[in-house]
């Protein structure tokens, strides 16, 4: 299953102190992600925060990675599954096809 995962940058600030050795961590835990094809992509928004595409066989799986990120605890946490377009859109329109019918 794909996830779209956004952070925001949470009320506890990252600890300056720790800061540098955070940031370096994060970025080789990401790097690791998209090797290892959990994260399809990571992107940073301007400002702080970003959203990456993520890989998982569940959302059990899925939490215990996120839990693992480095700078979990300094971020609010989106994370909603995704559908495919085309399988997606045809059940969506034969939805619509039925309740059109039950209209009739």
């Amino acid at each position: 299953m794909k996830y779209l995962i956004t952070a925001a940058p949470g009320q506890q600030m990252v600890p300056p102190k720790m800061g540098a050795a955070l940031m370096t961590a994060a970025k080789g835990w990401l790097e690791a992600k998209i090797a290892d094809g959990s994260f399809d992509s990571v992107h940073l928004f301007f400002g702080g925060g970003g959203f990456d595409i993520g890989n998982s066989d569940s959302h059990e799986r899925m939490l215990a990675d996120m839990l693992e990120y480095p700078l979990y605890p300094f971020f609010n946490w989106e994370i909603k599954p995704l559908l495919e377009l085309n399988e997606s859109m045809e059940k969506y329109a034969r939805f619509y096809e039925k309740l059109a019918s039950m209209m009739d």
